[in-house]
C-alpha cells in the first residue's frame, strides 16, 4: 500500500468539501463509538463541536484519539489523529462564523454554535495520518499521507 504521497493540502481540500463526517472515538471499556458530525476547515485545521454532554465528548475527554472519515464508502478518505480542545465556540468566532458560512440554510442554522449555546465544546484536530481511494479503482488509487516525524 503506498505511503506519503498524499499532501496534507490534499486532504483538507477533500475535508472542506465534505458536508457532514463520521467521528469515531472510543468509549472508556473500550468500546468503538461512531457519530455523525458538521464541522469546517479552517487554515488546513479541521475543526468539530458538540456538547460537553455527548458521548463523543465524555470519549474524547478520556482519550482525544480518534479518527474521522468521509461519508462515502466509494470515495473514502479516512483520518487518525487527535482532538485538541479549544474551548467554547466564544473562544473561536472566526471558527463559528466560518460553520454559519459552511452551513448557511435557514434549515442548518438551528445545529450551528452561532444559534444553539448548549454546543460549548469546539475541538481542532491534530491530524496524524490519512487514507483515501475510490472503490471503482481500489489498488490504483489508494494513496497515504503520515505526519512527518518531529525534531
Amino acid at each position: 500500500m503506498p505511503d506519503d504521497n498524499l499532501s496534507w493540502p490534499e486532504v483538507a481540500a477533500r475535508l472542506a468539501a465534505a458536508r457532514s463526517y463520521w467521528l469515531c472515538t472510543t468509549t472508556p471499556s473500550g468500546a468503538p463509538h461512531a457519530a455523525p458530525v458538521w464541522g469546517v476547515v479552517l487554515d488546513g485545521t479541521l475543526y468539530l463541536y458538540t456538547e460537553r454532554r455527548t458521548v463523543k465528548a465524555r470519549n474524547l475527554a478520556a482519550d482525544p484519539r480518534l479518527v474521522v472519515h468521509l461519508e462515502s464508502a466509494q470515495d473514502v478518505l479516512i483520518v487518525r489523529g487527535t482532538a485538541e480542545d479549544i474551548g467554547t465556540p466564544a473562544q473561536v468566532p472566526e471558527v463559528v462564523a466560518a460553520l454559519s458560512a459552511k452551513y448557511p440554510s435557514e434549515e442548518d442554522r438551528q445545529y450551528l454554535p452561532a444559534a444553539d449555546p448548549a454546543f460549548d465544546v469546539v475541538y481542532a484536530i491534530r491530524p496524524q495520518s490519512a487514507r483515501t481511494w475510490r472503490l471503482p479503482d481500489f489498488e490504483g488509487s489508494q494513496r497515504g499521507w503520515r505526519l512527518p516525524p518531529g525534531p
